[in-house]
């Protein structure tokens, strides 16, 4: 079978709107996802020992293989999705849905409530991933709204947004929406939060974290690996199927909800673990968002006002654990990635009564993100979020 795509690349329990939990395994394996969570075998993929092909800062891939190319014929030709099934905020997961990786007929989505035989402790007992608001979806969306201004609704496109990005490449002679672009775009998605929102709060997690990924994810796992561009190119016609939109000949652009699919004659990133998008690549590529753009690895908001963000002192929130400042070197930012999922986890996880489930979501974080951190890493053992208070857009979404 021919291997897939990997829109939720390290597959944490960082799930957002582009950071899908569980699609990389899905679409290696469809069987996947009737099997639930469970352990990886460390060896499926090659040894952590491996040199890495392709690593951080666009270093080539040096392999291409026809068995990256995803299979989108047949039983996993594209389909739009029905009257009843529910599409969420994950370009990710809608195209798996819609090509029948996830079972088409099932509201399998972030959306909503997926059905209890799916629901994994990293969706939440219930919830979704539209309504865990500041938990791990958070504003500043490269493409969905805030929570605020759309009244709840993270789940649709905003064309303005995603006009924003599209632009970029606009005169460009080989369009290509890489890392380089999407910080551009993270600089701009920040600033109109701040400068329309009165309640934005960029959280220490859901904000620092996860909307960051949500940037990078794009370049990083929507990239066509072909046998052309082996390091990949996001082109045009890529992005707008990714993201259920479609150009008119005098270039007006319209979104589809729930239109979202895998081009035809698309390659995913070389196979093996050590081509993943780690939380090591990830944590390289934050830290040339940090250079560009240094007030989207703060930790704050607005306080009831457009353009009155105050920063919160990352310190304060650890206890002395973790500064601003550590947040740009990679090995450090990898600990705090971990250390600060492990201090939020038991809130983000019980938005409905979770019970055991709990355990099987630490024992997931702990296979997916052990191998790249620092026995060393200095551990939040006093996490305090009374630094919210002043912020009145932490209180959204309160469940």
């Amino acid at each position: 079978m021919k291997s897939i795509l990997a829109l939720a690349g390290f597959g944490l329990i960082s799930a957002t709107r582009a950071l899908c939990p569980y699609a990389e395994q899905a679409l290696r394996d469809p069987d996947f996802v009737k099997r639930h969570v469970q352990k990886r075998d460390p060896t499926e993929h090659g040894t952590m020992k491996e040199k890495r092909q392709s690593g951080p800062g666009n270093i080539p891939f040096t392999t291409f293989n026809e068995n990256q190319e995803i299979d989108v014929t047949g039983e996993y030709a594209w389909r739009a999705p029905g009257p009843k099934d529910i599409r969420g905020p994950c370009p990710g997961l809608n195209a798996l849905a819609n090509h029948g990786y996830f079972p088409r007929g099932q509201s399998w989505s972030i959306g909503g409530k997926p059905p209890q035989t799916l629901t994994s402790p990293i969706l939440g007992a219930g919830d979704g991933l539209s309504g865990s608001h500041n938990k791990y979806e958070s504003d500043g969306s490269p493409a969905r709204g805030d929570f605020y201004l759309e009244n709840g609704d993270v789940t649709s496109l905003k064309i303005n947004k995603f006009k924003a990005l599209y632009e970029l490449q606009k005169d460009a002679a080989v369009p290509n929406y890489d890392l380089a672009t999407l910080i551009k775009h993270r600089k701009y998605t920040f600033d109109l939060s701040k400068s329309t929102n009165p309640y934005f709060f960029h959280a220490p997690f859901a904000g620092l974290a996860v909307a960051n990924a949500a940037h990078t994810f794009i370049p990083a796992l929507m990239s066509n690996h072909s046998a052309k561009y082996p390091n990949g190119i996001l082109d045009k016609e890529t992005l707008k199927a990714f993201f259920a939109i479609f150009e008119a000949p005098e270039g007006t652009l319209t979104y589809k909800p729930g239109w979202e699919r895998i081009p035809d004659n698309w390659y995913r990133r070389p196979l093996g673990l050590v081509n993943a998008y780690s939380p090591a690549s990830f944590a390289q590529d934050l830290v040339q968002i940090a250079a560009a753009v240094p007030e989207a690895v703060s930790v704050g908001g607005n306080t009831g006002s457009v353009n009155s963000f105050a920063g919160a002192n990352l310190g304060d929130i650890t206890g002395g654990a973790y500064q601003t400042s550590d947040l740009t070197n990679p090995k450090k930012f990898v600990c705090y990635f971990y250390q600060i999922t492990l201090a939020i986890v038991r809130d983000f996880l019980r938005s409905r009564s979770l019970g055991s489930l709990l355990g099987g979501a630490l024992d997931l974080l702990h296979n997916q993100i052990d191998p790249f951190v620092d026995p060393s890493c200095a551990k939040i053992a006093n996490y305090n979020d009374a630094f919210a208070a002043q912020f009145p857009g932490a209180a959204l979404n309160k469940r």
